[in-house]
């Protein structure tokens, strides 16, 4: 056996230029033993995943080291095969009946690169977590199979258990064992074709066996990179970044250095050009690469007899140098990338030295408990506190991780602490959650249960929380006066909350989103106006009126009609009421806040029930003056005097309109500069894969304060009904004319129209700051000019502009004028490609016809007075 392996003739002698293949194999080997060690303390979940490694890196002798081997080795592998391809290219060594050589080794190329992508996922941290998110949406963009393909890999639609099980499998055992075979059968082919030799051969050729010399140079060149790679491994371990959060938006993912050429490449092929960047040239590259053998038949094995194929490949091999070092300039030319991606070093940095966090054993362990923490899970998630804190308390950009929390404050502390929060935690935004106390305890025991504790005190609360004696559960843990303590932490905290009466009203508010446009208490926010002191100007009539009614303006600016019951509403209406600036404390309850604010929610509800006749205002209910400002005075007459709206089309609409989402979203759906437009997302995701973006947020959702919708399973089918009917607004065709008749309509004789017929600008009915804009042409318009303002109407641009695009609002300006001033094809190029300026306004881009650009060009030179041959 051993005189077959090792007397294998060399032609031309040995040579340190056929080491690299030998190389590749040890590092191969390299890779399977430390990934071994690896793989005895390593657990597969997210989990544990972060918390294994850790516990590698920190507490396991050698851990660290092992681990560094093992990640150097990955680029080590990828920098080795590099210098074989290489090598093997441009010695000629494919050509002469080395055909499925040459494939095998190119397949090899493909598993190693897949090697490494799989298993930069497993420590779970920050950096693999959002560059394997990354790669994934790489692979689904590919057309028709791209997102079969994601799917595939993630196991859903997100990432999560599935995805790092099976990025595991594949580490682990797929593809290990496809290199295992397809090296098996690369040195089998090689054997059989024996070495090409060097590239100019002499006659007579010298012959020298593989043993000793070659195996010698071998053993020298992996005792190099051994000696390479432990060096760096003992001078620069790997690190390790904090637990992954998919909620952090700020985290900037950056791939390692033989994937950065990939990334970049990205970055210059978006929209419809992204199948050339992403399919098309890639898929080329890969197959002239797999077909170079049957290119290139000729018996020339010297290079610079060979200009076509070597000029090639060192084009792409400088094309993908430049890649990456661009990636990286660009990255230090941008200073708020750059210091971003300062921050994420300094935060792995700071993490390093962290001390190991064990993740522990369970509490002293009842079904019950377990109930009342999945109950505290609900509220911690229903009251956004994973918007700060991270998914499951793990820590965002805002607050801290709440893991381990239980070994840090006593469960009294904690609940003190969510009952009344300390300045620093009001300063960093934390409020206290408007909860009842059985809520909180149920919140306190969710957060006792993070990372899991052991503490006796922990497990008294828990056990004593329930109505439960100590002993019956664990006759070991000393029972401690829980009880007696919670009741006087509930009374303090009660004294000092003079708002309670208002609970109701409070998480109406929150719920229903008015908070994402009001602003926390009422204060008022770049969306919507304050509403401190609305009581002062508004009876509770009027203001019942106006949330059962919004009035158009209110409409336009987004304010959706709440779907509530007559004590909700009441509860809202009790609670706007009682707003005040947020250096006042709420007075609307005096002595006793429960009793009183349930009187006030009574009353309310008997004068909103109180008949009365149509468009008359109560006398009860005293007009502010009109030094009050115009506005909220003109929406409560409107809205006592205005019909009932026309009721929503379908259950889901009314949902979609009653949580708020229209505020963001656009009525139907369209978009605003705030959330995107929903239409035709139904042709893009399936309901199930709608319902499951709902209830688990992507990180660029939640940093768009998108909420999570918690909907009984009919509702939810309802507003995915109706999300899934959503489409792209259509005009008439027959409000359309073809260009060709454009100008004919536009030299057709205008006739006079009425002065009175024309349509009146009310002062009052202009929002602060906005102008009339004078319209200077009284004459109907022509087939063009309506089919342009039937546009206007189908993409609803009146919600911004203002009626007709005449006055504008406070969110865009007039049109009326703008065509005095812009051509009309400029118009077009305009709606088309909108401005810097124009998007950070809001202004989404439409995807219109030349007929209806044109149309829409001859409508703003009609508002704007400009003659037709202008």
């Amino acid at each position: 056996m051993l005189d077959k392996l090792l007397n294998e003739p060399i032609p031309g002698g040995s040579r340190f230029a056929y080491v690299f293949g030998s190389a590749l194999l040890f590092i191969f080997a390299l890779q399977f033993v430390t990934g071994l060690c690896l793989a005895l303390y390593y657990v597969p979940t997210p989990i544990a995943a972060h918390v294994s490694t850790s516990y590698i890196v920190r507490e396991v002798a050698g851990g660290s080291f092992i681990r560094s081997l093992h990640s150097y080795g990955s680029s080590a592998m990828v920098v080795v095969l590099l210098m074989h391809f290489l090598q093997t290219f441009l010695y000629g060594s494919y050509k002469g009946k080395r055909e499925l050589l040459w494939i095998a080794g190119c397949v090899l190329m493909l598993l190693v690169l897949g090697m490494a992508f799989t298993g930069y996922l497993l420590p779970w941290d920050q950096k693999a977590y959002f560059a394997t998110s990354v790669g994934t949406n790489v692979a689904g963009q590919v057309p028709i199979i791209g997102e079969l393909v994601r799917r595939l890999l993630r196991g859903g639609t997100g990432m999560g258990t599935l995805t790092l099980s099976r990025f595991y499998v594949l580490h682990v055992f797929v593809i290990p064992a496809m290199i295992v075979l397809i090296a098996a059968a690369h040195i089998l082919l090689f054997r059989k074709a024996g070495p090409a030799g060097p590239v100019k051969r002499r006659i007579p050729e010298r012959v020298e066996m593989f043993y000793p010399g070659q195996v010698l140079k071998d053993m020298a060149f992996a005792l190099v990179v051994a000696g390479v790679l432990g060096a760096l491994a003992r001078a620069i371990p790997a690190r390790l970044g904090p637990v992954a959060n998919p909620a952090d938006s700020h985290f900037l993912p950056r791939p390692e250095w033989y994937y950065l050429p990939l990334f970049q490449w990205l970055k210059y092929w978006e929209g419809p050009r992204a199948f050339i960047g992403l399919v098309v040239i890639p898929t080329i590259l890969v197959a002239l690469l797999f077909l170079l053998p049957f290119l290139d038949r000729g018996g020339e094995r010297r290079p610079w007899k060979r200009p076509i194929p070597v000029g090639g490949v060192v084009i792409v091999l400088i094309g993908l140098l430049w890649l990456g070092i661009r990636s990286r300039v660009d990255d230090l030319r941008n200073q708020s990338i750059s210091a971003q991606l300062a921050r994420q070093r300094m935060e792995e940095e700071e993490y390093s030295r962290q001390p190991f966090q064990p993740y522990r054993a369970s509490l002293a362990g009842a079904t019950a408990l377990s109930v009342r923490a999945v109950r505290g899970k609900a509220i911690f998630d229903s009251h956004a506190c994973s918007s700060c804190h991270g998914p499951g308390g793990v820590g965002g950009v805002i607050g801290p991780s709440l893991i381990h929390i239980a070994d840090k404050y006593k469960p009294d502390h904690v609940f003190a602490l969510l009952r009344d929060p300390t300045d620093k935690m009001r300063a960093g935004g934390m409020r206290a959650p408007k909860l009842n106390t059985d809520e909180l305890v149920d919140l306190v025991l969710y957060l006792g249960s993070l990372g899991r504790t052991t503490d006796p005190e922990w497990a008294t609360f828990a056990v004593e929380s329930l109505g439960t004696t100590t002993a019956e559960l664990n006759p070991t843990v000393p029972a401690k006066p829980w009880t007696e303590k919670r009741a006087a932490l509930t009374n303090v905290a009660l004294a000092k909350d003079d708002s309670a009466g208002l609970a109701p009203g409070v998480q109406i508010f929150e719920s229903h989103g008015c908070i994402a446009c009001h602003g926390e208490g009422g204060v008022g926010t770049p969306r919507a106006p304050a509403l401190i002191n609305v009581g002062k100007k508004f009876s509770v009539e009027q203001l019942t009126r106006l949330l059962q009614n919004p009035t158009a303006k209110m409409r336009a600016g987004g304010m959706p009609q709440p779907e509530l019951s007559k004590s909700e509403l009441a509860s809202l209406v009790t609670y706007l009421r009682g707003l005040r600036p947020p250096d006042k404390a709420p007075q609307a309850v005096l002595s006793s806040p429960v009793k009183n604010g349930q009187n006030q929610i009574e009353s309310d509800l008997n004068q909103a029930q109180q008949p009365r006749e149509p468009g008359v205002v109560p006398v009860s209910a005293p007009m502010p003056s009109s030094s009050q400002g115009p506005s909220l005075v003109s929406d409560a007459r409107e809205s006592v005097s205005n019909e009932e709206p026309p009721p929503l089309q379908s259950r889901g609409a009314k949902i979609f309109e009653s949580r708020g989402c229209s505020a963001c979203h656009g009525p139907n759906g369209v978009g605003t500069h705030l959330a995107p437009a929903l239409s035709n997302v139904g042709k893009r995701l399936q309901a199930p894969e709608i319902a499951f973006l709902l209830q688990h947020l992507t990180p660029k959702m939640r940093a768009g304060g998108m909420p999570q919708v918690n909907l009984s399973g009919p509702d939810m089918d309802e507003l995915v009904a109706y999300v899934k009917s959503l489409s792209i607004p259509k005009v008439s065709p027959s409000a359309m004319v073809s260009p060709s008749a454009l100008i004919a309509l536009n030299e057709q004789p205008r006739t006079k129209q009425d002065p009175a017929s024309l349509p009146k600008q009310d002062p009052a009915s202009l929002p602060v700051g906005v102008q009339a804009v004078p319209v200077h042409r009284e004459i109907a318009m022509n087939s063009s000019e309506q089919a342009g303002k039937a546009v206007f109407e189908a993409y609803q641009c009146s919600r911004c502009h203002g009626v007709e695009g005449r006055n504008g609002t406070a969110a865009a300006p007039a049109l009326a004028g703008s065509g005095a001033r812009i051509p009309a094809f400029v118009v077009g190029n305009m709606l088309q490609h909108p401005t810097t300026h124009m998007r950070h306004g809001g202004m989404p881009t439409f995807s219109l016809s030349k007929q209806e650009l044109d149309a829409i060009a001859s409508y703003v030179s009609y508002i704007s007075g400009v003659p037709p041959a202008q």
